[in-house]
């Protein structure tokens, strides 16, 4: 059983990292592309996680999981681009090598846990999709830096759990060979929205004691 989910994991970790390429790809096109392209892209990858959840077909569904990344470094490249100039490179850079460490912590201790949470899903899909929301609304509605500063926060915390929780998924077996590409993009937006949202903190706490 040991053997089975060292073997899953590294299948998934596999295409975790395949998918980091594609990020790359998608950063690198994004340099030829105006910034006008954010707000399509932003639905079209939403639409494309969305139908990802329900397609049956597994090579469909793995096609569009694989395109996600790609979209997702366009969005990236732009995002940084912007916390690069309110908040300067280092720093920027500095949030990425933290949150790379806080990854792999919080990857340790869902690996380590004895404990089953998955029943901790219905939980943690439930906060995710009142966040969906309001970020959503919050797109068109102007906000005060203290509620933004609350949900980007809310969001930090969500996605250290979801990376426990996923971890921990992967700990007990609960991974089928079907679902590999499925938990790989799952850890993958856990560091993505890891990685957006502590920037997000930071930036707003800058505002605030401006």
């Amino acid at each position: 059983m040991a053997y089975a989910k060292n073997q899953n994991l590294n299948k998934i970790l596999k295409h975790f990292a395949f998918m980091w390429v594609l990020t790359v790809v998608g950063m690198y096109i994004a340099t030829l592309l105006p910034p006008a392209v954010v707000m399509p892209l932003s639905i079209i990858t939403l639409i494309l996680l969305i139908i990802a959840c329900f397609v049956r077909s597994l090579k469909l569904a793995n096609s569009i999981m694989y395109a996600i990344p790609f979209l997702m470094g366009i969005l990236l490249f732009w995002s940084t681009q912007f916390y690069i100039a309110e908040l300067g490179q280092q720093l920027v850079l500095l949030v990425f090598v933290a949150t790379v460490a806080i990854f792999i912590v919080l990857a340790l201790i869902g690996m380590m846990m004895n404990k089953d949470i998955s029943n901790w899903g219905s939980y943690l899909f439930t906060v995710l999709i009142v966040v969906i929301i309001f970020s959503l609304v919050f797109m068109f509605i102007p906000v005060s830096n203290i509620v933004g500063l609350i949900i980007a926060g809310i969001t930090v915390l969500l996605f250290s759990l979801y990376t426990v929780y996923d971890f921990n998924k992967i700990r007990h077996n609960h991974v089928s060979d079907a679902e590999v590409v499925g938990m790989a993009l799952n850890l993958y937006l856990d560091f993505i929205n890891l990685f957006v949202n502590l920037l997000e903190v930071i930036w707003r706490l800058k505002n605030e004691f401006d």
